[in-house]
C-alpha cells in the first residue's frame, strides 16, 4: 500500500508542477521603409522620423508658406510618382479588391466605403461607391492613391506608392477595382 501512495504521490507533484514554457519569441515588426532593404542598410528608429521636404513644409509651425513653394511643392511631389513597369495603370480588380481591405497593404476601409455590401468602412475620405460611374480619370486615381499629396498638399491621405506600402503593379490592381464595372464597387 505505501507503494501505492508514493507513486500515487509522485503522480500529483509531477502533475502540480508548473509546466516550464517556451519564451515567447519577440514579434516581427514590418519595415515601413522598404528603400532600406533595397539600399542594404539596416532599418533605424532615425529612417522612421526623418522628414523629406515635403513633410517638412507640411509640418512649418509658422504656418507661412509662399506661393513659388507651393508649385515647388506639387512638382516635387509629382516627381515621385512612379508608374508600373507596363505601363498599364488598370490591373486586376479581383486583386484590388483583396488589398483595399488588406489592412496590412491597402487599409483603405479604415477611411473610405467602396462595396455597397461592406458596412464597416471608414468616413474620414470620401465614400467611393460607383467610383466608376462618376467618369474619374484613371491616371488621375492612379497619382492620388500613389502620392495624395501630388493633389491634396498635406493630405492626411497616406502616401501609400511613396513610402513602399504598395507597388506600382498593386496600385493599379486597386484603381481596376475602383473603375471596374464588374466591381462590387460599381454594382
Amino acid at each position: 500500500m505505501k507503494k501505492y501512495f508514493v507513486l500515487l504521490g509522485s503522480l500529483v507533484v509531477f502533475a502540480c508542477a508548473p509546466a516550464q514554457k517556451e519564451k515567447p519569441k519577440p514579434a516581427e515588426v514590418p519595415k515601413s521603409v522598404p528603400q532600406a532593404k533595397v539600399e542594404g542598410k539596416r532599418h533605424t528608429f532615425e529612417d522612421d522620423i526623418k522628414q523629406d521636404e515635403g513633410q517638412k513644409l507640411c509640418s512649418n509651425p509658422q504656418g507661412t508658406v509662399s506661393a513659388d513653394m507651393v508649385e515647388k511643392f506639387f512638382q516635387e511631389q509629382k516627381r515621385l510618382i512612379k508608374y508600373p513597369p507596363d505601363g498599364k495603370l488598370v490591373g486586376d480588380w479581383k486583386k484590388g479588391e483583396q488589398l483595399f481591405s488588406n489592412p496590412r497593404k491597402g487599409n483603405c476601409y479604415a477611411c473610405h466605403c467602396a462595396d455597397p455590401k461592406e458596412l464597416a468602412c471608414g468616413n474620414i475620405g470620401p465614400v467611393l461607391r460607383h467610383y466608376g460611374q462618376r467618369q474619374h480619370d484613371v491616371k488621375y486615381t492612379y497619382e492620388k492613391i500613389y502620392n495624395s499629396w501630388a493633389y491634396v498638399p498635406c493630405s492626411i491621405m497616406y502616401r501609400a506608392g511613396v513610402h513602399g506600402i504598395l507597388t506600382p503593379q498593386e496600385i493599379a490592381d486597386i484603381v481596376a477595382y475602383l473603375h471596374s464595372p464588374e466591381s462590387p464597387v460599381n454594382k
